[in-house]
This record gives structure tokens, sequence and C-alpha cells, in this order.
């Protein structure tokens, strides 16, 4: 049967909006939350701030032997400029990057401690209002953002959902526009309901909600199915400034603090990025988010079903923003055993 969209889901998405449940939970003085309702995403061309990512070790299971950890470091690319890097370890470390994107992350090695310990990376990011970038991808290099994985899949009812919204359309440009104009109608911004954050597909479909991993999740989905190349990208959001604002904050340390978004590749355009989530929540100036993106962000790392180098003794990571540890290639507990502290003070802002 058809995929059809109910006023109701509508109705109900407004009423989300104005309560305000899709509200970002970041909040900085000096600075509006990060998709605050009316605010013009066009209106900063560039942000600058130092980051200070810190993992603590605070407790081990006694007999541990062999303990690893890897925290995730962002690169430079055409949207960002890293700098000033500086680590404090009290253990040997070396930055690798993993086997499928290049992506840069440090591991640590504590041998067989038990006392507890950090670890600090410290970097300054420039990030700026980026738009679609230019790019080539020869066969080989197009296959790598083609992988779809265990939770991030296509189910009978999201084929019929994309039949519904594409129809014969297989210009990739054209997909990725109906794509992200479609989720934008069946779902609403909750990042508050129990399972949402995972970019499982299957559960997006069957609640209608979530937050960034669900909406980016079911993108990518959709798109990898057509056959059209998905970078996933995965950071931290910053709230947005107000005009040459300077201030400092914290972001949350587990899961509820990152951000992630996609591009897909156009043979025609190159590579076009997409925020959907960010434009489903914005009460106008949404479009802005389909082939641009705001600085108010940065990115750590790339791709899905991450295999950290070394390799993890655990299951591949769904993403890669927050520190991973483990004991003898068992992962450690979030909280429990670790936490992640990551600070930032906006030092610059450019408005246009």
């Amino acid at each position: 049967m058809p995929f059809t969209f109910h006023s109701t889901e509508l109705d109900r998405r407004a009423f989300m909006r104005t309560a305000g449940l899709g509200g970002a939970a970041i909040v900085a003085s000096g600075l509006r939350p990060f998709a605050a309702a009316g605010y013009d995403p066009a209106a900063a061309t560039l942000m600058e701030f130092d980051v200070r990512y810190r993992t603590e070790v605070h407790r081990l299971p006694s007999a541990a032997k062999n303990v690893h950890v890897w925290l995730p470091l962002p690169s430079s690319d055409a949207a960002q400029q890293i700098s000033a890097l500086e680590v404090d370890s009290p253990f040997p470390y070396d930055v690798t990057h993993d086997e499928a994107f290049g992506a840069k992350m440090l591991h640590v090695t504590p041998g067989a401690t038990l006392e507890p310990f950090a670890v600090e990376a410290r970097y300054r990011v420039t990030r700026t209002r980026s738009g679609i970038q230019k790019a080539t991808l020869t066969e080989a290099e197009a296959a790598k953002y083609l992988r779809l994985t265990r939770t991030v899949r296509m189910t009978p009812e999201i084929e019929i959902f994309a039949d519904e919204i594409l129809g014969n359309i297989t210009n990739p440009y054209e997909v990725g526009r109906r794509v992200f104009d479609g989720i934008q109608e069946i779902l609403f911004y909750d990042n508050a309901i129990p399972g949402c954050g995972t970019g499982d597909t299957a559960w997006i479909m069957k609640h209608r909600r979530g937050k960034c991993d669900d909406y980016h999740a079911l993108f990518m989905a959709i798109m990898v199915s057509r056959g059209v190349p998905i970078r996933w990208e995965q950071g931290f959001p910053l709230p947005f400034p107000e005009e040459e604002q300077v201030a400092a904050g914290q972001l949350a340390g587990d899961c509820s603090g990152s951000h992630c978004w996609t591009s897909f590749y156009s043979p025609d355009h190159g590579w076009v990025p997409v925020d959907v989530s960010e434009a489903d929540k914005a009460e106008r100036n949404g479009d802005f988010f389909f082939g641009n993106l705001s600085p108010n962000r940065f990115q750590v790392s790339v791709g899905r079903s991450v295999v950290l180098n070394p390799s993890q003794g655990g299951d591949p990571l769904a993403s890669f923003a927050f520190a991973y540890a483990e004991a003898d290639g068992i992962p450690l507990v979030y909280d429990a055993n670790y936490v992640n502290i990551i600070q930032y003070d906006v030092t610059r802002v450019e408005m246009s």
C-alpha cells in the first residue's frame, strides 16, 4: 500500500516545537541554542574556538591487565582547520588513522595500571560556513561510501516510503533533495524518547521521531539504497553565536552531547552537505541545511561501524564522537569506569 503523510503528524510536530521539546540541551551564556527557532543559520560565516577534550578513567576492573583508550582527533578539511594540537597523557600514546576513511585518533596504552588517570587533547578549531565541495570519486573510492550497517539498513516500510517520495527520480542531487524533504515530513525531533540516537532505521520508522543520528541514518539508508555515496560526519554542536559574542561552555560528555550530519556525492555537484535534523528543528531558514552547514560545529570522525586502529576487541562502534576504552578486549562502561569532558572557549566570531 502507498506511504502517505498525515496532517495529524505535522500538527504533532508543530506542537512539539511550540512546547520546546525539540530544543537543544546545550546552553552557554551569550549564545543561542544550536538550532534556536527563527535564527538565520547563514548569518555566521566563521567561528573559532579552543577545545579541551578530556577523558578520565576513574575505575578499572581489579583483574585488568591490558587497557587501551582511543580518543577521536579532528582533521583539517575544506570546512575546518585544526591547529595548536597538544596532548597530555601519563602513558605512551600514538596518533593513528582508521583504515576506511583515514580519520585521526589518539591511542593510549596504560598497560596494567589500576590507578585513575586522565588523557587530554587540546586544539583550536577554525570552522567556516561551508557549502558544496567539488570532487570526483572513482568507482573504488565510491564503494566505501555505499555501505550500510547492521542498524542502518533498508526495511520493507522504508522501501515503500522511498518509492513514494522518489518515484522514478534517479538523479543523485534530486534524490537527495526529495529524501531531505520527505524525512522532515514524517519525523519530528525528540531527543528525550528512550531508544533514540542509535541510528536504528527500523526503530525510527516505528516511532517516527528521534535525534540527529536517527534522521541521518534514515537519510543514509535511502541514499545508499539508490546507489548514492554518503559520507557520515560525526562531531559536536556549539550554540549559535550572537554577533561578536565570545563565550565558554561545556558539552555533554556522553552520547547526548554529540551531533552528526552527512554529505552525499553527486557527479554534477560534488559533495553536498546535508543536516536534516537541524533543518527540521528550524522554524524558518531550514532549506539552508541542504547544501550548506553553519560553522557552530566541529567534526571529529567520519563513518559508521567504526573499526579503531589498532582494532578494538569489542564490536565496531556505531560512530566515534566519544573516547572508547576497554580492558583485556572487553569494553569499559561509560560513567562507571570512565567519563568524557569536552569544554570550549569561543575566541572569534564573524558574521555576514
